[in-house]
């Protein structure tokens, strides 16, 4: 049995010294490698000669209509930060800063002191609400759907139970300011939208939802006599 040991003993030494080679001694071939943790990768490092593309070069040019990081938007609606605290001004003087901010206000926060405030910070022009539908598009349909019924696709695929229904009464009686607070901190399954939107376009978003809210529950006491004239005339 002791023989079979040391065999075994030997083989596995001559094998662990086949495999290492011995130090000092030059070879043209390239070293066996038992763990190669990734050392070498089929890519192309930043500036090195590349022959698949017709320039020779590994680095590529950035996609058409592609914004370099730090690149401020034209216009009022800000989707980068380069622009912090570029103040915005109304009618009535500079009413709030664009862009990221921080500050401890009602316009940043939706809160006032412990308690959520109600209304828009801004001024509701169509121009707010089409921003606020566009951006809720993007941001928010996918989860709750384009009328807000919180059937969207993610819902529908996921089969998640937990996509709040914007419809629902108790949103409709929720705080504008709750609302804000909510995009931009999270809840629940959601996560914070603050690092990835605007102040002023959470704003938007919120004017929109209240639109939305309102063309889908809104009722025929709603209107006025001539509106209601109007609608009863379409009919006949």
């Amino acid at each position: 049995m002791l023989r079979y040991f040391f065999a075994a003993f030997f083989l596995v030494t001559c094998a662990v010294l086949a495999l290492a080679g011995f130090r000092g001694q030059k070879s043209g071939l390239p070293p066996i490698e038992i763990f190669p943790d990734m050392d070498h990768q089929p890519k192309y490092q930043p500036q090195h000669p590349n022959s698949f593309f017709s320039d020779g070069r590994s680095a590529r040019k950035p996609v058409s209509g592609s914004i370099p990081l730090g690149y401020s938007l034209s216009g009022r609606f800000l989707q980068s930060g380069a622009k912090n605290g570029a103040p915005i001004v109304s009618g009535e003087g500079v009413v709030a800063s664009a862009g990221f901010t921080n500050l401890p206000d009602y316009y940043n926060t939706g809160s006032m002191g412990k308690v959520y405030g109600d209304g828009l910070p801004l001024n509701v022009s169509a121009k707010l609400v089409d921003r606020g539908q566009e951006r809720y598009n993007i941001n928010c349909a996918i989860c709750h759907g384009r009328t807000g019924h919180g059937d969207g696709i993610v819902k529908q695929i996921g089969s998640w139970a937990t996509v709040a229904n914007l419809q629902d009464a108790r949103i409709l009686s929720m705080p504008d300011g709750q609302i804000f607070s909510t995009i931009t901190n999270g809840k629940n399954t959601m996560g914070a939208y603050g690092p990835q939107i605007a102040v002023e376009d959470r704003w938007a978003i919120v004017a929109y939802l209240r639109v939305l809210q309102r063309a889908q529950n809104g009722k025929l006491s709603d209107l006025t006599a001539e509106q209601r004239k109007e609608i009863e005339g379409e009919k006949k």
